[in-house]
């Protein structure tokens, strides 16, 4: 973790120093009167003994956890990097729990990102579960535009969306975008709502995906106010 600067320092200031101020900013958004954070497991292995919550490890409390574990790993590769999640939590309403995912980001490298895998069976693995995450969602991919490619991180988190739709599980995404972060010559850092816009709307268009219908959201959070 950067001291100072980034996505996880600034969500580290939010969640210590300005909780009051980031859960009711977060409950307005998802229009809920209430919110509970999970806390990051701890990791001994680490300069920074903490670590991030991964794929559906989340879930573990949930009565059919099992079940829909099993299906997971049907799904989904279980080698190489998982989804880690910045922070998850969840809001419950009516006696239903929904879970809230939430990405977080500082500059606009953050947003693109390349299939990591190598091996061709988890590519494949990815690639079809990828398709139907976009045939549910009445996409068609672009061969031109593959969802493995630059923006494959959002990609992979819609389809973690469906995949707990399917499976019975309420959940949404907030993508959060830190605003004024430091600028170097390898980051740039929007320094305002609309500039980061731009590049979501890049983001979107090449997917081919209108958020509206689906349950991600936006936080666009000023480090300074």
């Amino acid at each position: 973790m950067a001291l100072g600067y980034g996505s996880e320092f600034h969500l580290l200031r939010w969640l210590g120093r300005h909780r009051n101020e980031f859960n009711k900013r977060v409950k307005e958004l998802l229009n809920t009167t209430n919110i509970t954070w999970l806390d990051f497991n701890f990791d001994k292995t680490q300069e920074i003994p903490d670590k991030e919550l991964v794929g559906l490890e989340f879930l573990k409390n949930e009565l059919n956890y099992e079940k829909i574990l099993k299906i997971w790993k049907e799904e989904w590769p279980q080698t190489g990097n998982s989804m880690n999640w910045d922070l998850v939590g969840y809001t419950v309403q009516n006696n239903i729990r929904t879970w809230v995912l939430i990405e977080a980001k500082a500059h606009l490298g953050e947003l693109k990102q390349d299939c990591g895998a190598t091996s061709l069976v988890s590519i494949e693995k990815i690639k079809i579960a990828l398709s139907e995450t976009a045939k549910s969602n009445d996409v068609i991919i672009n061969e031109k535009q593959p969802w493995t490619k630059q923006f494959y991180q959002f990609a992979n988190r819609l389809y973690v969306l469906d995949f707990l739709k399917r499976n019975g599980i309420n959940a949404k995404l907030i993508n959060l975008y830190f605003v004024g972060d430091m600028i170097s010559i390898n980051r740039k850092s929007p320094k305002s709502k609309n500039e980061w816009q731009s590049k979501i709307k890049e983001m979107k268009d090449y997917l081919s995906v209108k958020t509206d219908n689906l349950k991600v959201y936006e936080l666009f959070l000023d480090i300074n106010k």
